[in-house]
């Protein structure tokens, strides 16, 4: 038989087993937390590690956006600077070709004057010999017929292309452009009567040849016709124009340079010995509504 020593030896062994035992299960159960929390840690820092491989990514890219914003921000000034250069050449060339402009005009000016200080005798000259073609007149049939057909191929043109683009009609334009050549004719028509009434007079009272006295006349004629030639057009009649309200200032502006020179032309046209009309009865526009001037000219001698 065991002895009471005994028995509690066994028990003192089986108690340590069991720590040993519990022991090693603890040191297990440690080890496999660790290696857990070992390979969760490994994963926080390949987590990390490509957290910080985007951040490089993407500074690196903010910084080639930020370096491409700044070469197309100087190309824009360079661009900029550029356009500013021209704008002052322009604005520098503008202001001598428009000086140029203003000289030439000035000389222009000058030699209207010489020229219409000369043109008086020419005038009588031409009269007496009853061919107003024979001096290079800037009044005569064959210029004013010229000066017509310029209007005609040269500026109507683009008058006609600027009105057509800001919806003025071809109707309109017409009425106007035939009114000015109208109250052209109408109004000379009223001068010549009152200078021949003038002439009437001279001739009952002062004993001179009906020859003479016409030959007067048509100088007086010629004399008004070179007056109005070398004067401004804004200076004759202004015309009165409908429907202002209708179109913008701009076109206003075109449409009272066309009369004017419309009324100017036919004021000289009107004055020519004999007359000269635009023939308007036999005018055909065809199939353009805006082939508004006619081709021809006519003598009229019912002046």
């Amino acid at each position: 038989m065991y002895s009471s020593s005994d028995h509690a030896l066994k028990e003192k062994d089986a108690e340590l087993q069991s720590v040993r035992d519990r022991l090693t299960e603890t040191e297990t159960s440690y080890q496999e937390k660790l290696q857990e929390e070992k390979s969760a840690l490994k994963e926080k820092d390949a987590e990390l590690q490509s957290v910080r491989d985007r951040l490089t990514e993407t500074e690196t890219s903010y910084q080639e956006k930020l370096q491409e914003e700044k070469s197309a921000l100087k190309e824009k000034d360079a661009e900029l600077r550029s356009v500013r250069d021209r704008l002052t050449e322009t604005e520098t060339s503008y202001q001598e070709k428009l000086q140029e402009e203003k000289a030439a005009l000035s000389k222009k000016e000058e030699e209207l004057k010489s020229f219409k200080d000369r043109v008086a005798a020419e005038v009588a000259v031409s009269i007496k010999t009853g061919d107003s073609e024979r001096i290079n007149s800037p009044v005569s049939k064959s210029k004013l017929t010229e000066r017509y057909h310029q209007l005609k191929l040269l500026q109507w043109p683009k008058i006609k292309d600027h009105l057509k683009s800001n919806k003025v009609t071809p109707e309109f334009t017409k009425t106007l452009i035939q009114k000015q050549f109208t109250d052209a004719t109408e109004e000379m028509r009223g001068k010549k009567k009152q200078i021949e009434e003038v002439f009437s007079l001279i001739e009952s009272n002062s004993g001179l040849t009906p020859q003479k006295v016409k030959q007067y006349l048509q100088l007086a004629n010629q004399n008004l016709q070179m007056s109005l030639y070398c004067r401004s057009k804004d200076d004759l009649k202004a015309p009165v124009l409908k429907h202002e309200a209708q179109y913008s200032q701009d076109v206003m502006k075109e449409l009272k340079l066309l009369a004017s020179e419309c009324y100017w032309l036919g004021c000289l046209m009107a004055l020519t010995n004999p007359p000269l009309q635009l023939d308007w009865q036999n005018h055909i526009p065809g199939m353009d509504p805006w082939d508004i001037l006619p081709r021809d000219i006519k003598s009229s001698y019912t002046m």
